[in-house]
């Protein structure tokens, strides 16, 4: 299925606690609509979705609960139990999500809305890029996301480091995005730069 393209899509992403909440925030603030694609798992995780029964068929009735929800902590230790069974349980999700996002965008493109954003952590690696007209990845120092993972989330060094080698490294944003805003620690200095580029795509001025 394809958007019929009544606007434009900026991609929003980015590793943990770099500042994307931060610069999804910010684009919300400006009235750009933004498609939150973690949101968007949880609704097709919900009781009743079918996306449940593809994930007990591929993995174990186990991932659900009695009462047809899921069970998060037995399906976080099946798929992430080996790279293959991760990647079955984003061949599952990803697809169900992709669609989800399509209908929240051609709802905003019914509503008149001509320019919208999809803050995906998973970005690239769902596919959801190629319904982007322009990705934009937030990054920042490794030292200060470990420290701003730590304060956050009310973990250890050790933890905030073991989540932060589960995701890509920096070269793997920077290599696909349109776009990079970086977020060195300085929040002021940071917002502005998010303004600045909210802006240009305010004014369809992408890449000045």
């Amino acid at each position: 299925m394809t958007i019929e393209k009544r606007g434009r899509i900026v991609g929003l992403t980015g590793p943990t606690g770099a500042g994307k909440s931060e610069a999804a925030h910010l684009l919300s603030e400006a009235g750009i609509p933004v498609v939150d694609a973690d949101v968007l798992a949880r609704e097709v995780t919900a009781k009743g979705h079918p996306c449940l029964h593809e994930l007990a068929e591929a993995f174990s009735p186990a991932v659900l609960n009695e009462d047809g929800t899921l069970n998060r902590a037995a399906l976080a230790a099946a798929a992430f139990a080996s790279k293959e069974a991760t990647a079955r349980l984003n061949g599952i999700t990803h697809p169900h999500i992709f669609r989800l996002a399509e209908a929240r965008f051609a709802a905003l493109w019914q509503e008149g809305v001509t320019l919208a954003a999809v803050d995906a952590p998973l970005l690239f690696e769902s596919g959801m890029d190629t319904m982007c007209d322009r990705t934009v990845a937030v990054l920042a120092p490794a030292a200060v996301r470990q420290a701003r993972i730590c304060e956050r989330d009310g973990i250890t060094s050790e933890q905030a480091a073991l989540r932060m080698h589960a995701q890509p490294d920096e070269a793997f944003y920077r290599e696909r995005a349109d776009e990079v805003l970086y977020n060195d620690g300085d929040l002021a200095a940071f917002r502005r730069a998010v303004g600045a580029w909210i802006a240009h795509l305010q004014g369809g001025r992408y890449g000045e």
